[in-house]
């Protein structure tokens, strides 16, 4: 039953970004409940605070309380803004839930333990009631994060069944005695059986994610390099722009043009022409670092983006660095096969922040450097004078 628990409590870390992300969101649509199990305790702390004027029952009552009105206030906070920027984001996030979770649990299972002590049985009935009722919809509302449902569930648990052991332990009455070890075992045996019920939770939820986090990546890929298609692009740029206004950096929209493609495209036939797409395909994917994006636009044309530059010359080596990769020769179909490239740059912000300015800029830039000569790389705004320093570099 409980196999698939080492697997799935740290998977967040194996997981796609996109997917991970949703996971986090949907921890956050759990206000209702949240609330509720803060109103339970409350009510319930009051009835046993009253009944036996315990100060520590009451400062139970009273933590549990402002844990809850914190825990609502960081779902709002989170649901007022626009959407999670990236893994990092979502991890903070999820880590401040956790954090939030794991409070309530600890004075859950702390005031459950001083409750019991006090050797009432209608309050040992209520706390019964209650850990049921949080259980099941801890399991209901955490089974997509599985860590914080383990973790929460036995931070809850076993001070509480502590607390029935305890006392069953003090009791005179051999009935008393088993009737509260009876409610310990009870209760750890329904939270052992509750981790079935996350693992079919998030198992489920898992899958359909994935599925559609997979149909989503077949629509943003060419269908021959593997790469992404505009779509993704844009996506991408996106994430970039947001990533640039964090910080004090650039980014950099490099246009590609294969030089000579149409001819061996002609003379060698399209079976070959695609062979060589997806080995300049490759070729980019291994001038580029971590964070990078190369696309597939067009037939010959390929977009690079390159994030977190700090200098307009950073931009320029890396167009460099492409041209000569992908300036070395090819082994098409038996054949030696030599193309070429031109790059067009735009820089963000400077030149744009939408793909559609910033398209327009580099393709403007690569217009000029077609004009200037095969492999040269322009950046939107070089003079004639820089434009030829840059095709001679």
């Amino acid at each position: 039953m409980l196999d698939f628990i080492p697997a799935v409590l740290w998977s967040s870390k194996r997981l796609p970004n996109a997917v991970f992300a949703e996971l986090v969101d949907i921890i956050f649509t759990s206000l209702p409940p949240v609330a509720l199990i803060g109103v339970v305790l409350t009510g319930v702390g009051i009835l046993v605070g009253t009944n036996n004027n315990d100060p520590v029952i009451w400062a139970l009552v009273a933590l549990g309380a402002a844990v809850t009105v914190g825990r609502i206030g960081l779902i709002l906070l989170y649901r007022r803004q626009a959407s999670l920027e990236g893994v990092q984001d979502a991890a903070i996030w999820e880590n401040r839930y956790a954090i939030g979770a794991y409070s309530f649990a600890l004075v859950l299972g702390a005031f459950n333990w001083r409750a019991i002590a006090t050797g009432d049985p209608i309050v040992a009935m209520l706390v019964t009631s209650v850990m049921f009722g949080y259980g099941a919809g801890i399991v209901a509302r955490l089974g997509v994060r599985p860590a914080i449902c383990v973790i929460s569930l036995a931070l809850a648990v076993v001070p509480t069944a502590i607390g029935y052991l305890s006392y069953a332990a003090s009791a005179g009455s051999h009935y008393v005695t088993a009737m509260y070890t009876g409610q310990a075992v009870l209760l750890v045996v329904f939270a052992v059986a509750g981790t079935e019920a996350m693992g079919h939770i998030y198992r489920t939820t898992l899958q359909q994610l994935l599925t559609r986090h997979d149909l989503a990546m077949l629509a943003g890929q060419d269908g021959l390099t593997g790469l992404p298609n505009r779509t993704l692009l844009r996506a991408r740029l996106n994430e970039g722009i947001v990533q640039m206004r964090r910080g004090v950096t650039m980014l950099a929209f490099h246009c590609l043009d294969l030089d000579h493609f149409k001819s061996v495209n002609d003379s060698l036939g399209h079976a070959a022409g695609d062979a060589l797409l997806k080995s300049v395909a490759e070729r980019l994917n291994g001038t580029l670092r971590i964070g990078d994006t190369v696309a597939r636009v067009g037939g010959d044309e390929f977009v690079v983006l390159q994030v977190g530059i700090l200098r307009e010359d950073e931009a320029r080596l890396l167009a460099h660095r492409i041209v000569r990769a992908l300036s070395a020769s090819y082994a098409i179909d038996g054949h030696e096969v030599r193309i070429g490239a031109t790059v067009g740059i735009a820089l963000a912000p400077r030149d744009g922040v939408t793909l559609d300015h910033l398209a327009a800029r580099a393709d403007a830039a690569l217009y000029q450097a077609k004009h200037k000569g095969r492999g040269s790389v322009v950046v939107a705004g070089d003079s004639p004078t820089s434009g030829a320093a840059a095709t001679a570099a």
